[in-house]
């Protein structure tokens, strides 16, 4: 089953993960947007942590601090691997990335150009 919000579409991969594909559009993303993807997400995981596939190639959506803060801040995750297209997606990923520090989130994340290596390093995460 795919969910979609105005920015992203969400669906749950066979293989255990969560895939958040993100739109083509210029849809504003803020907190009320970032708290949907957590409804959505919690729907997709029954209260369980895993890992999530986040590709951002089609997408220019840049969330808000708020929003940003909230999607670092969700628990259910046990890892993120963002696929990127272009330098520019890279940078604001760096940005998220510091986000999730200062969250003190306790989860890895990796950045890649390839969607195959993404799902790789997902599949060889510790799933808890």
């Amino acid at each position: 089953m795919i969910y979609q919000t105005k920015t992203a579409a969400f669906s749950f991969d066979e293989r255990g993960f969560i895939v958040v594909e993100f739109l083509a559009n210029n849809e504003i993303f803020d907190a009320a947007e970032a708290h949907e993807y957590i409804r959505i997400a919690k729907t997709l995981v029954n209260n369980k942590k895993y890992p999530i596939l986040a590709d951002i190639t089609k997408s220019y959506h840049v969330p808000d601090a708020e929003a940003k803060k909230i999607l670092a801040e969700f628990e259910f995750k046990s890892a993120e691997a963002i696929v990127v297209a272009t330098l520019a997606h890279k940078i604001l990923c760096n940005f998220y990335i510091k986000v999730l520090k200062t969250c003190k989130a306790n989860y890895p994340v990796k950045v890649f150009m390839q969607k195959e290596k993404a799902i790789e390093w997902l599949m060889i995460q510790p799933n808890e």
